[in-house]
């Protein structure tokens, strides 16, 4: 379940998983899916927080066989100590950088400005555990992040203002 920690790396052995994350007003949308033979976890499980940002549905009958991470990133007892070292850091950058690619996949999926803006300041949302959400990116920045137009997406955040959605100033976001 999203926000449970994650110490295994799940194989599916048959069946199928379903990768869901929901955003901040209850919508639910498929980031990924896994079938037989494949993995899912591991992103979190190698990370140093081993929260989920998701929630790993079965849909069907299923069986996973779950492994330790710990056990897999380190290579035996006998190893030296720098080489474990190595072998964490760069599992934890994985983890990391698959976290915020899931993230940007998750934006990038919507099809209209305006669901694009809302997965975005979502995130930023569940992130900062807080509806007041401070962005870390420029108005212009954040049209190059989402590859929107500038004007466009000033519009759209205008318009989502006058309907409730959310207010604004400058790179402060407030959600209704």
């Amino acid at each position: 379940m999203e926000k449970d920690k994650v110490p295994y790396i799940g194989i599916v052995l048959f069946g199928n998983v379903h990768l869901l994350k929901e955003d901040i007003w209850g919508n639910s949308s498929l980031l990924s899916y896994v079938g037989p033979g494949e993995l899912f976890g591991e992103n979190f499980a190698v990370s140093v927080e081993q929260e989920s940002s998701v929630t790993f549905v079965a849909v069907e009958k299923t069986r996973v066989l779950f492994l330790a991470a710990s056990k897999i990133i380190h290579t035996c007892e006998n190893a030296c100590s720098f080489h474990a070292r190595i072998a964490e850091n760069m599992f934890h950058l994985l983890g990391q950088k698959s976290i915020s690619y899931m993230n940007k996949l998750e934006i990038m999926s919507k099809e209209s400005i305006r669901g694009k803006l809302m997965a975005y300041i979502s995130t930023l949302a569940q992130q900062q555990k807080s509806k007041y959400i401070n962005a870390p990116l420029s108005r212009t920045q954040l049209a190059d992040y989402l590859s929107i137009n500038r004007s466009a997406m000033t519009r759209e955040l205008g318009k989502m203002r006058d309907e409730g959605i959310i207010d604004f100033d400058r790179n402060t976001f407030v959600i209704k």
